[in-house]
């Protein structure tokens, strides 16, 4: 039951609230950007070590569409398991990234995001899925497979947020995106496409798998788990 598709969604809700609501909380904070970057990227290397085994550890629209997309290999985008995975994750990572905001909104409710942001959102994206790509395994991100993923991941976001802050955007995630356009912020969208065209030329880069076996996510012990994401 705990590897049905609506625990694995509420997992993955629950996990991307909580990382939203600490990009609020800290975003508001007295913290210098590389303080704020430690946070963000420690609370996603927990995040990961409690949820990788449960739900895959996505948290990112962009990682649940390339990590499955590898996972069910050259046929993905004609498995109906494929986009029903991948949509209820989506939905549920939204979901919880807009609620996780609401919980402590951001004091600047006008943040705007100009277009010289397009390129560095376009690159820091690529770098963050090409990250989560090397460190995963048969479309997921399980400490119990790779036993420093967590923490790669995690010191990797907290770069990119350091880099993000720098030339205003690093957002990297079309929830987040979409939760910080709730709270009244502009150029969203453009950060979505960008994000979405990284998200693309990986797709059209990276190696397929055929890893039909393994689509249902089982509830693998550490030696069964297999080959990477």
């Amino acid at each position: 039951m705990k590897n049905s598709l609506t625990g694995r969604c509420l997992v993955e809700a629950l996990a991307t609230g909580f990382l939203s609501f600490a990009i609020s909380r800290i975003s508001h904070s007295n913290n210098n950007n590389f303080e704020q970057a430690i946070v963000v990227g420690l609370t996603l290397s927990l995040l990961i070590h409690l949820c990788g085994r449960f739900s895959g550890a996505h948290f990112n629209p962009l990682v649940s569409f390339m990590l499955n997309g590898q996972r069910f290999g050259d046929g993905a985008w004609r498995s109906s398991m494929f986009w029903r995975e991948t949509i209820g994750y989506s939905v549920a990572q939204c979901f919880g990234a807009v609620v996780g905001f609401r919980l402590d909104p951001p004091e600047e409710t006008g943040v705007v995001f100009s277009n010289a942001a397009f390129a560095p959102e376009l690159c820091f994206s690529i770098a963050l899925l090409a990250l989560i790509l090397t460190w995963s395994r048969e479309g997921r991100v399980c400490p119990f497979s790779q036993p420093l993923s967590g923490v790669v991941i995690g010191m990797g976001l907290s770069g990119l947020v350091v880099l993000g802050g720098l030339t205003e955007c690093g957002v990297d995630n079309p929830a987040i995106s979409l939760a910080l356009m709730t709270e009244g912020a502009h150029g969203t969208p453009l950060l979505v496409l960008a994000q979405g065209l990284a998200l693309g030329l990986l797709v059209l880069l990276m190696p397929a798998q055929d890893c039909h076996r393994n689509a249902s996510l089982p509830d693998s012990t550490p030696n069964e788990i297999s080959s990477p994401s």
